[in-house]
């Protein structure tokens, strides 16, 4: 909740809570600025998703090659489907429009159709409200003038600096969490001489085949062990089923996701978020898809009860006394319910 209140806005993921937890430890230690590396995964393709767009249009090429898609799985080990080398499943998962490789979008368009599925736990009114809403359409119109001319790196660079750097990772994980606790941070590789000289080097200075910040490691030798600097990328998050949903849940979010609650604030189908919250108690094939949509409904339900339906303060981490307060017409006017 206390990830909630600082974000101030809906989150997908749940990694702005180890930000803060780990902002808290850094000023419980007397430490009140830190130097941080936002910016490098962005300036020197150092995320998966460089890498996941070279290997899905180096798969384009063979579109039923059944060796290709296996690359995934040096990016994903820890994924089910890469476990069982299902190819089926790496097709259904990873081959959403895998041949539109001359779509300005194309290195994103996987991630941002995998987020929408959201839209599928929608209530009515919202959906409606949304109807013929065309995000990609509108984000094209701010496109630089020549940028079908760049490279395919540069471009996925472009869109995750523009739209996930500067709209999340700085913002709901980075700054907000930090500040949270009083923690300032410092950014080295965000300095503009440090971005400008990066966007000038080749492409191959930073992915070299699927070698990320391939000019950052070299520069690194002999200044860190090697063991830091050659392990493989690990996700920043925190787990969602055991946090949300085992016997030391708490208490809040059973009232939060309650039919009660979802009904009343009306942001998404109280169907729809029930199958979904049985889903992932019954442990049954939840997906990465499955764990974005709970934290999306549970923190925008999380937002609007602290915001909107009933504005409170967080009291502590270990326990909120929330309140649904819905409210019903009668002759005599409004009668307000509270749901403890």
């Amino acid at each position: 909740m206390n990830t909630v209140w600082h974000t101030e806005s809906p989150i997908l993921r749940t990694s702005p809570t180890p930000m803060f937890l780990l902002s808290k430890k850094v000023r419980e230690s007397n430490i009140k600025v830190v130097i941080t590396g936002e910016g490098a995964d962005e300036i020197l393709a150092g995320y998966n998703i460089f890498k996941e767009s070279k290997i899905r249009r180096f798969w384009a090429k063979e579109p039923n090659s059944t060796i290709r898609p296996k690359l995934l799985g040096k990016l994903y080990p820890y994924l089910p489907m890469m476990k069982d080398s299902n190819n089926i499943a790496l097709k259904m998962f990873f081959g959403y429009k895998l041949s539109e490789t001359g779509n300005p979008f194309y290195s994103h368009l996987l991630r941002w159709h995998n987020t929408s599925r959201i839209k599928n736990y929608f209530s009515g009114d919202i959906a409606s409200t949304l109807d013929g809403y065309d995000p990609l359409a509108s984000l094209s119109s701010d496109l630089p003038g020549n940028f079908m001319n760049w490279s395919d790196l540069a471009k996925s660079q472009y869109l995750e600096s523009t739209i996930f750097m500067s709209g999340y990772l700085l913002s709901s994980q980075g700054d907000r969490m930090a500040m949270g606790n009083s923690i300032e941070g410092r950014y080295p590789f965000l300095d503009f001489r440090v971005i400008e000289f990066c966007t000038n080097l080749p492409d191959n200075f930073k992915l070299n085949c699927l070698n990320e910040k391939f000019l950052l490691k070299k520069m690194s030798i002999g200044k860190i062990p090697e063991s830091i600097s050659k392990r493989p990328k690990q996700a920043y998050r925190a787990p969602i089923a055991k946090s949300f949903f085992d016997s030391e849940a708490p208490g809040y979010i059973s009232e939060i996701l309650s039919e009660t609650a979802i009904k009343s604030f009306g942001l998404f189908h109280p169907g729809k978020v029930d199958l979904l919250i049985n889903k992932i108690k019954a442990q049954k094939n939840i997906s990465e898809i499955d764990q974005m949509a709970i934290a999306g409904i549970l923190s925008t339900q999380i937002l609007y009860k602290m915001f909107i339906n009933d504005p409170v303060t967080p009291e502590s981490d270990s326990h909120v006394n929330f309140k649904i307060v819905t409210e019903s017409e009668s002759n005599t006017g409004k009668v307000k319910t509270v749901v403890q």
